[in-house]
Parts: structure tokens; sequence; C-alpha cells
């Protein structure tokens, strides 16, 4: 007969390989951006420094507090500060398995260009994205959710550079994810659950068997 201590410990390794579906999902560290805040408007970071897990590169970059409407909560970034710049955060990832990228693009409303660009690389990913204003307030950003999907590599450094030109009023981003594809998140799921179906199967075999 199966034992109190084993059914307990396949059942808890059940429940731990479902649940790892969802627990540090995201492995971006601070995709939100509000640890440290951009503060009641927003705060400049040049060239080499670093605010939480993001490195600054370019001229600059505006970390956004209160200033206008975030995607998803916490901040966002304008990758044109005092000029065009760009941020990155190096991911550990395992090398050759296939990833999902996430992340709210917007543009800063102040000013031009009306189109702005951000360039975007992890792993085999090297692609550019595009947002146009249109109508674009403080309170309404009209954020629109892009999607990628890249192959990691050895070393796997995620970086948002702007490809403006000369310009204070750059693309903005927020709620950057980078997770294991849905296929593969409920596949663990599966294997959670099955953990579970078999603990309670020998469970009921154990009873029948002691009658």
């Amino acid at each position: 007969m199966i034992s109190r201590f084993l059914r307990g410990a396949v059942a808890a390794t059940a429940i731990a390989a479902a649940s790892s579906a969802f627990a540090g999902a995201n492995l971006v560290v601070d995709g939100n951006f509000d640890s440290p805040s951009g503060g009641g408007s927003y705060t400049t970071y040049a060239d080499g420094a670093s605010f939480g897990p993001w490195s600054v590169t370019g001229a600059s970059v505006d970390l956004i507090g209160g200033y206008w409407q975030a995607p998803v909560g916490g901040g966002s970034v304008d990758l044109d500060g005092d000029a065009p710049g760009g941020i990155n955060q190096v991911l550990k990832l395992t090398s050759g398995k296939t990833y999902d990228l996430s992340f709210y693009l917007s543009g800063n409303p102040d000013g031009s260009p009306t189109t702005k660009s951000v360039a975007v690389s992890i792993g085999n990913l090297d692609q550019t994205f595009t947002y146009t204003l249109a109508g674009n307030t403080h309170s309404n950003m009209m954020y629109q959710l892009e999607t990628a999907q890249f192959m990691a590599g050895s070393t796997n450094t995620l970086s948002f550079t702007s490809n403006d030109v000369n310009s204070p009023y750059g693309p903005v981003i927020g709620g950057v994810t980078v997770a294991i594809p849905e296929a593969s998140t409920w596949a663990m799921m599966g294997l959670g659950f099955a953990g579970l179906a078999l603990a309670g199967n020998r469970t009921r075999k154990s009873v029948a068997i002691a009658a």
C-alpha cells in the first residue's frame, strides 16, 4: 500500500509541476518598469547608467512615472531621452529553446517624428517595430501589443534601441514579457495533473485491497 508520505510527495510534485507554468512565467525582471519608479513625472538616465535590472545605451532614455498612461500598471520607457537611446537586460534562458517575447508599444505624443521605430534583439531575433501616432494623448497612449518568437542562444541580452534620429520624442515600451510558449506551458500543467491523478488512483487501489 502506498504510504501517506509518498502520496503527499507525489501530490506536492504534481502541484509544483502544474503551478510552475504560472510561477515566474515572465523571465524578464521588472518588465513593467516599476522598480524604481519614474516618479510623479519622469526620470532621465544617460548612457552607462542603470535602473533596476535595465542598463542604458545610446544617448539617454526617460523612465516614465506619472507623466502619461502606462500600459499595464507600473511605468514605461521613452527610448529617446534627451536624444535616442536604448535599454537592455541579460536573461537566463536555455540555449536552443524557443521563447515568446511580448511588449506594449506606443510613442511620445509631445513631438516628431510621427512614426516611431524601435529595434528589438534577443537570441536569433533582430526585428524592427514601428508605431504611428494617431491622436495619442497622455491619458490615452493607445498602446499596441507586439509579439515575436525567438530561439535562445548561449547568451541572451534583450535590447530595445530607438531608431529615431535627433529626437527627444521616441518610441515608448512597457509590459515586457519573455516566456515559454503556451503549448509547452500546457504540457507542463498536463504532467502536473497526471501526477495528481496517478496518486489518487494508487490511493483508491490501496483502499480496495485493504477492504
